[in-house]
């Protein structure tokens, strides 16, 4: 299981944000459990997300945009999202509500 890659960093408008974004998904990555149910059965699919980030680096809402067709696999992303604790902005970052995208993929690799 993994997120997909990230864009090129630099030029697009919020770049600045690249740093904490690559945190943030790198945070994910590792909350996140293959449910055993999932694993048995050999589900495997990708989640898209929507995730909302508060100024003081919480989450503010998670949703999905993009349905893996297996339920376990969709609340365990979910679920990945929701257990993180707020994660601050760096010194010199302006604290700011963030919209993130995120596809996280479920393979049985």
């Amino acid at each position: 299981m993994a997120l997909a890659p990230a864009g090129p960093p630099g030029g697009e408008p919020g770049s600045e944000y690249g740093a904490y974004l690559r945190t943030f998904r790198r945070r994910i990555v590792e909350s996140l459990r293959y449910p055993p149910a999932a694993r048995r059965q050999g589900l495997k699919g990708t989640v898209q997300l929507e995730i909302f980030i508060k100024p003081d680096g919480a989450i503010s809402a998670v949703s999905i945009t993009g349905s893996s067709s297996h339920p376990l696999l969709d609340e365990a992303a979910l679920q990945a999202v929701r257990s993180l604790a707020p994660q601050p902005f760096p010194a010199g970052l302006v604290p700011r509500l963030l919209r993130v995208r995120l596809p996280v993929v479920f393979d049985l690799q």
